[in-house]
C-alpha cells in the first residue's frame, strides 16, 4: 500500500512496477557524454533520490545535487554535495560557476520556465552546457496535476530559443519492449479514465487531482506489472536510444550551449 500512495513523481529502483519509468530516466543520464563530466563541476537540478547522482558523481570534479527534499540514497564521496533549494532560489548560486547542468523532468513542474532556463544560463560558464530532459505531451497518456505545463515538439523548440541561441533537440525512444509496454499502459489508463465520465481530469484544479493521480497511476502500473511481470522487469536502459525528435518521441532530449 505505500508503493502506491507514493508519488510517481520520485522514481527509483527501489519498487518494481516503476521499472519502465525508471529506465526511460536512466537513458538520459547514460546520454550525457564523459567530455561534460570528466574532472568538470556539474550541478543537478531536483537530483530526486539521487540515483543519477550516485552514476555520475565518479567522473566529475564536483557535482551537486538541488532538490527541495534531501535525498536518501547518496552514496558519500569527495566532491558529491546536496543543497536543500527550492529551484525559486537560484538566484543565490554565484554566476558561471558550473561547467554542466542537468535538468531532467523539472522544467515541466515550474511555473515560470522562461525565468529557470535564464537562471541556468547564469550559472553556466561560457561554453558550458545544459542537458535537459521532459515528457512529450503529445505521448502523455492523461493530464498529470503534478506537472505546470507539457511540450510539444514545437513549444519545446519556441522555450529553449528564447533563451539560448546554440542547441539541439533529440527524442527518446523506445524499442518493441518499450512500445509493448507504451500500449499496455495506455490501454489500461483508458480503462480507468473511461470511468471519468464527467472529464474532472481535465476540469478540476490541479491540487485536487493530485492524490487520486497518484492511486491510479501506480495501480495502472501494478496491474501491468501482475499481468506481464516479465515485460516489466525486464525493460532495460538500452531498450531506449536517442534520435530525431518527432511527434512520437516519448520524451525531449535537449543539449544547450551557454
Amino acid at each position: 500500500m505505500q508503493a502506491l500512495l507514493q508519488t510517481a513523481e520520485r522514481i527509483s529502483d527501489t519498487i518494481n512496477i516503476n521499472n519502465y519509468v525508471f529506465q526511460r530516466h536512466v537513458i538520459a543520464y547514460k546520454s550525457i557524454p564523459q567530455e561534460a563530466l570528466r574532472q568538470k563541476a556539474v550541478l543537478e537540478l531536483g537530483c530526486g533520490n539521487g540515483y543519477g547522482m550516485n552514476m555520475l558523481a565518479p567522473d566529475t570534479s564536483l557535482y551537486l545535487g538541488i532538490d527541495k527534499k534531501e535525498p536518501t540514497t547518496i552514496a558519500p564521496g569527495e566532491g558529491t554535495q546536496f543543497m536543500q533549494l527550492n529551484l525559486k532560489q537560484l538566484s543565490t548560486l554565484p554566476s558561471q560557476s558550473f561547467d554542466t547542468i542537468i535538468c531532467f523532468q523539472v522544467i515541466e513542474h515550474i511555473q515560470d520556465d522562461v525565468v529557470l532556463l535564464l537562471q541556468i544560463k547564469r550559472i553556466l560558464k561560457p561554453g558550458g552546457r545544459l542537458f535537459l530532459t521532459t515528457p512529450n505531451k503529445l505521448m502523455s497518456l492523461t493530464r498529470n496535476p503534478f506537472h505546470i505545463r507539457e511540450y510539444t515538439p514545437e513549444t519545446m523548440h519556441n522555450v529553449v530559443g528564447e533563451v539560448f541561441q546554440s542547441f539541439s533537440i533529440k527524442g527518446v525512444s523506445g524499442n518493441a519492449i518499450v512500445q509493448q509496454y507504451y500500449e499496455a499502459n495506455k490501454a489500461q489508463v483508458a480503462r480507468i479514465t473511461k470511468l471519468d465520465i464527467l472529464n474532472l481530469q481535465y476540469r478540476l484544479p490541479r491540487w485536487m487531482l493530485q492524490v487520486p493521480y497518484n492511486l491510479m497511476n501506480n495501480v495502472s502500473r501494478l496491474l501491468i506489472y501482475k499481468k506481464e511481470n516479465d515485460l516489466t522487469a525486464t525493460i532495460h536502459h538500452t531498450d531506449f536510444h536517442l534520435s530525431e525528435v518527432n511527434d512520437k518521441s516519448l520524451d525531449f532530449f535537449v543539449v544547450a550551449e551557454a
